[in-house]
């Protein structure tokens, strides 16, 4: 009989010898966890369509064996069909989930980082557009998780920042116009209308960020802006993102804003 028994969603499955998987998965109080299912390759009922990435499961975990947990069985709960027939929808899953993992750390956080990656991939398989879900989820999990960028006013005078908006990549704030010369870089460009969507999704409970529409240009600056923000302070890209790009073929996401001036880029 298993002694624990979780809800999980499944971030990444690879196989381990002949027969066994190592299976690493989201939970909502201890966070990600790291798992080995035996002979789970040749097992019909124990895991049955169960071991796939982004699933919604039902683990039953038997005594840690070392650092692994050991997954005696599983029950699939949901496995999105329609979410990962759609590249776009997924790669926007792909991404959060592996970011959600890499933010699960804080104990106080994990139900609510947990939470909020469900309701993501609930409102994706729903239909919801990946281009104006990304950003707002992603925003929200970097507060979540302790890494939320200071929208509310200017990292250098403290005021509430007027336009043009810049936003600090090594600090993680808002810098205003006045402020932008004599601020250490890089700093990145923001539209207004960018500015304001990712202050709301921070603050807005994760049930209603999907009201949040972000239009083309301003779609993309936030992206972009996120995406070089994560390699700062993650101190890594996340390995998702290269998927997300080449489903969407958007390019401005691939290239580093060209430098203006110096600590600058627009």
């Amino acid at each position: 009989m298993a002694d624990l028994e979780t809800p999980a969603i499944i971030l990444n499955v690879r196989d381990y010898g002949e027969a066994d998987r190592l299976v690493v998965f989201l939970t909502p109080q201890q966070g990600r966890l790291t798992g080995i299912a035996k002979h789970a390759k040749k097992s019909r009922r124990r895991f049955a369509n169960c071991l796939e990435p982004l699933n919604r499961v039902l683990f039953f975990l038997s005594p840690r064996r070392g650092e692994l947990e050991f997954l005696q069985r599983a029950e699939l709960v949901r496995s999105f069909g329609a979410l990962r027939r759609d590249l776009a929808r997924l790669g926007a899953a792909s991404v959060l989930a592996e970011l959600a993992g890499e933010l699960s750390a804080p104990p106080e956080a994990t139900a609510e980082i947990f939470a909020t990656l469900q309701e993501a991939l609930e409102q994706l398989e729903g239909g919801a557009p990946p281009d104006s879900l990304l950003p707002a989820f992603l925003v929200h999990l970097l507060g979540l998780g302790g890494y939320g960028p200071r929208w509310d006013s200017c990292l250098e005078c403290g005021k509430p920042p007027g336009s043009p908006l810049f936003f600090s990549i090594a600090r993680g704030g808002v810098v205003c116009g006045a402020c932008s010369r004599g601020a250490a870089g890089p700093l990145v460009a923001l539209n207004p209308g960018a500015w304001k969507l990712l202050s709301l999704a921070q603050k807005l409970p994760r049930e209603k960020l999907t009201r949040l529409r972000f239009p083309g240009g301003q779609r993309d600056q936030s992206l972009t802006l996120l995406k070089h923000f994560l390699r700062r302070h993650l101190g890594r890209e996340l390995k998702s993102w290269t998927f997300w790009e080449k489903v969407v073929g958007r390019g401005i996401i691939n290239r580093t804003p060209a430098s203006s001036t110096p600590g600058r880029t627009d």
